[in-house]
């Protein structure tokens, strides 16, 4: 796995007008100088990020591999640290992960509990990586803030999520799980820090962003990559909404008001499941039961972004925890829950080009394949647990 990511932060290093990175780079260029950033077609990324890709930029100067280099570093250890976090909460021994074998009962990265959800995800990863976005850093954020909670340090766990929430908008929803949970001390701190690091920003930024996001939302025709939920309703129900994509298949033509209407009731009602799901009495947030909570809501909050690429899908790392957790007790989980396992992985995975070539995986795409998997993902991680055997429950109770 290692060698798989050293292959693809060398690859990028050789295609450096191919990649994400040098449209940070250009941003900050932009920015440096003084222009406006969301003159640049591709930027609809919040006002903060901007003063990151001026750090980029800075660092262009000096060599755009070296800090294209530095950041695909970055983004493999980011992995890792995502993967500790995630283990230390649902992993018996996976507080001491490490990557060689350890006399203390600690997990090695080979370790099937630790190894099977990450290649459940590998090719979300994979594609991350070769693309050098910056999701994998908004994940470690999001997972770093929640354990900061779990450990009662309020302040730099709602700095945290501020960040992330900064540098990508999404993430702010995260705030409505803090609410419902009445976590009212994680939720001021982070309110706090969001107010501090955006408040001091032009608002003619903010207004600039507002207006390309509506613009995108607004969209009629996603393109395929795009793996959202809003641009499977659109796909389904309205005319335009797979012009772009090689399958077409809409049920109806609906209007644009009429879709946000079907999209707003859709992710009404999946985040009322949820609610159901988790139950009206909060866990202890130190609990393995919080921590799953918290990476459900990681994966729920990309289906419903509107602008949810597949690289985005990278936050289905957390939930694919919980899931294989349910799968690998020791009680029966019937075949059904595996039958969404290996569902998940045909559609995460096995769907990818290098297995079913570029116009296959265009095709299927544009069936919103990603978005499937990703709540076949969330549905399995949601489920209570399996029932134990009539034997062991009838064994135990003598």
């Amino acid at each position: 796995m290692l060698a798989f990511a050293a292959f693809e932060v060398i690859r990028s290093l050789g295609r450096l007008d191919g990649v994400i990175f040098t449209g940070y780079t250009q941003l900050g260029e932009v920015v440096l100088q003084g222009g406006d950033p969301y003159g640049l077609t591709i930027n609809t990324w919040p006002p903060f990020f901007s003063i990151v890709a001026a750090g980029l930029a800075l660092a262009a100067r000096v060599s755009l591999p070296g800090a294209l280099f530095l950041w695909q570093v970055g983004s493999v250890l980011a992995i890792w640290g995502c993967v500790r976090i995630l283990a230390r909460w649902f992993l018996d021994g996976g507080e001491r992960l490490s990557f060689w074998p350890r006399a203390d009962g600690g997990l090695t990265f080979a370790a099937a509990a630790v190894c099977i959800p990450v290649l459940l995800t590998a090719r979300l990863f994979q594609e991350h990586v070769q693309h050098t976005q910056v999701n994998l850093f908004v994940l470690l954020l999001c997972l770093w803030a929640f354990d900061l909670f779990r450990r009662e340090k309020q302040a730099l766990g709602g700095l945290a999520l501020a960040a992330a929430a900064s540098l990508k908008a999404v993430p702010v929803l995260l705030v409505g799980y803090l609410a419902y949970r009445r976590r009212w001390r994680e939720m001021a701190w982070t309110i706090g820090f969001l107010v501090a690091l955006n408040v001091w920003l032009p608002v003619e930024r903010w207004q600039s962003w507002r207006a390309v996001a509506a613009a995108e939302m607004a969209d009629p025709t996603p393109h395929h990559p795009n793996q959202s939920l809003l641009a499977a309703v659109k796909r389904l129900v309205t005319v335009e909404g797979g012009v772009r994509d090689p399958v077409r298949y809409p049920i109806a033509a609906w209007s644009p008001a009429a879709v946000r209407t079907a999209f707003t009731v859709t992710a009404g009602l999946g985040a009322a499941g949820l609610a159901l799901a988790f139950g009206v009495k909060p866990p202890e947030l130190g609990s393995r039961r919080a921590a799953a909570e918290w990476a459900i809501c990681l994966g729920a909050m990309t289906i419903v972004s509107p602008l949810a690429w597949k690289a985005h899908y990278v936050t289905l790392l957390a939930p694919s925890f919980v899931a294989w957790g349910m799968l690998r007790g020791p009680d029966p989980p019937g075949w059904w829950r595996w039958a969404l396992l290996w569902g998940s992985v045909a559609c995460l995975t096995l769907s990818a080009p290098v297995f079913v070539g570029e116009r296959i995986n265009d095709v299927l795409e544009s069936l919103n394949v990603i978005t499937a998997g990703a709540v076949m993902v969330l549905v399995l991680a949601t489920l209570p647990p399996p029932r134990p055997r009539a034997s062991s429950a009838a064994h135990s109770s003598h």
